[in-house]
């Protein structure tokens, strides 16, 4: 049996997966989880990426294919460098090794966009995320679907404590993994041709210099490739998975 871990992405709630779910083979065996912090889960302690991957590993089945989107596909590479037993392969989808722009590192959005974000997400949750939502469709030819289901499936669920957001947007903030893509696994790279928030020249990148990694683009989609083109993406994951 094929087992299939699910990560979210920032801000976000496993609810945002439903579109993907219904093209994925019945079969299998779906692990949809919360990052820690959200829908009910206990946060990690520091609220740090390694922390986060070692707070989710236990909770994994071994030798299972890790789909992560966004802070979530962040996530999933850390677990599968450091708990290299839990995991067959990987699909990122709407990836990328540093999401904000540094020397040397122009494939990403400026540093102002996230401290904007963070400085605004005490004044107004709901705002904050509707703009970055926003900011996640953008790219996308179905821009306006794409902002209806985000919205219907998130702004409905329990928001995250204000904490768990704020680290949340630290660690996209301040993440640079280009040192540290050592991978034992398959990389199967997921990204939509007009992402704004993770510019393609970054998946493009990843994918030069990860050995064996596998670009492919969705054409017309953004940041969230599975709710624009889910039947796409799932075949993709089915690809990666053997058939």
């Amino acid at each position: 049996m094929t087992e299939l871990v699910l990560l979210h992405g920032w801000g976000t709630h496993p609810v945002i997966w439903e579109p993907l779910l219904e093209h994925l083979p019945g079969d299998w065996s779906v692990h949809n989880l919360p990052l820690p912090g959200y829908a009910g889960a206990n946060a990690a302690s520091p609220y740090e990426l390694e922390a986060l991957a070692d707070a989710l590993a236990p909770r994994l089945p071994d030798y299972a294919l890790l789909v992560g989107w966004s802070l979530g596909g962040l996530v999933a590479l850390l677990i599968a460098r450091r708990w290299r037993e839990k995991s067959r392969g990987l699909v990122l989808i709407g990836a990328t090794p540093c999401f904000v722009m540094r020397p040397g590192w122009p494939h990403a959005v400026a540093q102002e966009v996230f401290a904007g974000f963070a400085q605004s997400l005490a004044q107004d949750y709901a705002d904050t995320l509707r703009r970055f939502l926003a900011l996640q469709a953008q790219g996308s030819d179905s821009v306006r679907t794409v902002l209806k289901l985000l919205r219907e499936r998130l702004l409905a669920q329990p928001r995250p404590q204000d904490a768990v957001l704020e680290a949340g947007l630290a660690i996209l903030q301040e993440t640079d993994l280009r040192g540290s893509l050592d991978l034992a696994v398959p990389l199967t790279l997921v990204h939509g041709s007009g992402d704004k928030l993770a510019p393609l020249a970054a998946a493009r990148w990843l994918a030069q210099h990860v050995h064996s990694a596998e670009l492919r683009v969705i054409d017309g989609a953004g940041h969230a490739p599975f709710l624009s083109h889910p039947a796409e993406v799932a075949e993709i994951i089915r690809a990666a998975a053997g058939g």
